[in-house]
């Protein structure tokens, strides 16, 4: 039986080395693993967070950046409901590739209405930054993405980012705008999709290192 209200499912896209990976382990895991191996294909993660008291379970699939697995990633943009578009703040290049890796997406993407968070990662290397938090945001503004700088090393809105973009996907479900009895969009309806789940039950059940409601 299906114990969460909705499930999501997410692709994290974008250059090799910008720390898709690392978002990932960080917000499954709540760890950092400072060398990482390369990402051959795809790899997969998951996590149940909530959304306005309910249980939504996060299908996160995380796509090698490398040109030579850019077909196996293009066929995970269909059925996605959200994708993390993820640059690395000290290389101005992976800044640069966003424009291809956004067309890309929405020409992949089985619907239009695919939500799309812009993350500049590694926020603790301020010291080294080459892209501007202005210059995220206007991308963001300018192709309608959500945008938020993260630090996979410190966990710095990383638990925001996965969340805001849920947020964004449920308030669509609530609008109408996905059609949930087509899992082309990325969204399934679970078993429990009332509110039978309140956040204090949650958290209970959750690490005492983190919070993992996302309200």
């Amino acid at each position: 039986m299906s114990s969460y209200a909705y499930l999501f499912k997410y692709i994290i896209i974008g250059d090799t080395g910008v720390g898709k990976s690392c978002l990932l382990l960080q917000f499954t895991d709540k760890r950092f693993q400072p060398v990482h191996d390369l990402t051959i294909g795809v790899e997969f993660g998951a996590r149940m967070i909530t959304i306005e008291k309910q249980l939504i379970k996060l299908q996160i699939w995380d796509t090698a950046g490398q040109e030579s697995f850019r077909s196996i990633t293009r066929s995970y943009y269909r059925g996605a409901a959200g994708a993390l578009l993820v640059y690395d703040i000290t290389r101005r290049d992976t800044f640069n590739h966003l424009t291809q890796w956004l067309k890309e997406a929405r020409q992949n993407s089985s619907h239009q209405d695919m939500v799309i968070m812009l993350i500049g990662n590694k926020s603790d290397l301020d010291h080294r930054r080459q892209v501007s938090t202005k210059e995220g945001q206007q991308f963001a503004d300018q192709n309608g993405l959500i945008f938020l700088e993260t630090s996979a090393k410190t966990a710095a809105n990383v638990n925001e980012a996965f969340c805001a973009t849920a947020r964004k996907i449920y308030k669509n479900i609530e609008l109408g705008t996905y059609d949930t009895t087509n899992e082309a969009h990325g969204i399934k309806v679970g078993l429990s999709n009332k509110n039978l789940y309140s956040d204090n039950d949650y958290k209970s059940n959750q690490p005492s290192s983190g919070g993992g409601c996302c309200k």
